[in-house]
């Protein structure tokens, strides 16, 4: 390799996986730099990818006793038949849930490689590829004694006018009286700075979010959640600006009391998935799923309707994610998880199953990006 030409050393290192250039740092100094170096990183980032480079990352939680949960993070890829292969043993994350509710633990991301897994009070930043990670410093801001902090919603990313990753975190803090009205509502916004190791306090408001479990999409450098207005709209936090601004949904898709919303990416655009109310009586014939995509990122005017699926054959709770650009990925009611090919309308069922709703799926690519720590007395980096 020595009478290669740096710049085709480079090209030819682009080819290898993040398991393999991880090694390769251990043969040499000039190795060891290089494939550490910014620059190497974002061209490792940026090279020309497919779908076969894309995996999945799934957080599952299991009731073992009434009072005691256990998460699991599984990390697979996909077969030429669509099953699913382990990339890794399974991790124990456990010490996310601060809860006995699984409902609301979600994985945000992918940001350059990057995965947040929280259950809204505890907030982990990881690499799946590198397998560093960090738990954030629980946030400074609570509430006075006798109210109540509700958070309902977390997002994080990146914001390329700073070079740097965000958490924001909203919430709602109520008066908490002794009855069932909890008082006037208060919003609060919180971010936390991963180059700065710190959380701030955002001085703006925002509407009450519609929370979904499909939802809490991250795109183009901004969150996305639902808010109900007249109607349900897509509600977008934009990490660079730090501003809130909304996005109208197809107009046959936008009843609060008609069916559930999920968000996903297909194709490189912003996909809307239209599935059925689980908790409906709707006859299982009539419970049609639709997906629409947004051509124009930002265009209301540019959604136009790709898909419409018969009913599958087993009872769907929601949709999860779509891989590989054809396969849509959803949980049933019983906690198993199903895929569905968009291009054969073949179902497949597999053997990975959960507590009641706790099912939890987002899609990534490898990536040599390294969490930072600013000093050696800021938040610890470490290794799963």
């Amino acid at each position: 390799m020595k009478k290669f030409h740096e710049d085709m050393m480079i090209y030819i290192l682009l080819r290898f996986p993040v398991k393999s250039l991880l090694r390769f740092k251990c043969i040499s100094k000039v190795y060891y730099t290089l494939i550490l170096s910014n620059t190497f990183v974002k061209l490792h980032l940026n090279r020309i990818r497919t779908t076969k480079d894309e995996f999945v990352l799934f957080i599952r939680t299991f009731r073992e006793e009434p009072d005691q949960l256990k998460s699991i993070a599984s990390f697979f890829s996909c077969d030429d038949n669509n099953d699913l292969n382990t990339l890794s043993p399974d991790l124990d994350v456990s010490d996310l849930t601060s809860t006995c509710d699984t409902i609301f633990n979600q994985l945000i991301g992918p940001s350059h490689g990057l995965i947040a897994l929280t259950d809204s009070f505890i907030i982990i930043v990881l690499n799946p590829a590198t397998r560093k990670y960090i738990v954030l410093p629980p946030s400074p801001f609570g509430c006075p004694k006798g109210y109540h902090r509700s958070v309902e919603g977390i997002g994080f990313g990146f914001d390329s006018i700073v070079n740097d990753y965000k958490v924001v975190r909203l919430s709602d803090v109520y008066w908490d009286p002794p009855t069932d009205y909890p008082g006037p509502r208060e919003p609060k916004v919180d971010i936390y700075d991963l180059g700065i190791d710190s959380w701030r306090e955002l001085d703006v408001e925002f509407p009450p979010i519609y929370y979904l479990p499909c939802s809490e999409m991250y795109y183009k450098e901004a969150v996305h959640w639902f808010i109900v207005t007249e109607t349900v709209v897509i509600f977008c936090f934009d990490i660079s600006t730090e501003t809130f601004r909304t996005m109208k949904m197809p107009g046959s898709c936008t009843f609060f009391d008609g069916p559930r919303y999920g968000l996903a990416i297909l194709n490189g655009h912003l996909t809307l998935i239209c599935y059925p109310d689980p908790m409906s009586s709707i006859d299982p014939t009539e419970d049609l799923i639709e997906i629409w995509m947004m051509k124009e990122y930002g265009a209301s005017e540019s959604w136009i309707k790709i898909y419409t699926i018969k009913p599958v054959p087993i009872p769907i709770e929601s949709p999860l994610a779509i891989w590989k650009d054809h396969l849509l990925l959803l949980q049933t009611k019983r906690g198993f998880l199903i895929s569905y090919d968009l291009n054969s309308n073949d179902v497949k069922e597999f053997n990975l199953n959960c507590n009641f709703e706790s099912l939890r799926v987002v899609v990534y690519t490898e990536s040599l990006t390294a969490i930072s720590r600013i000093s050696e007395h800021g938040t610890k980096v470490q290794q799963f």
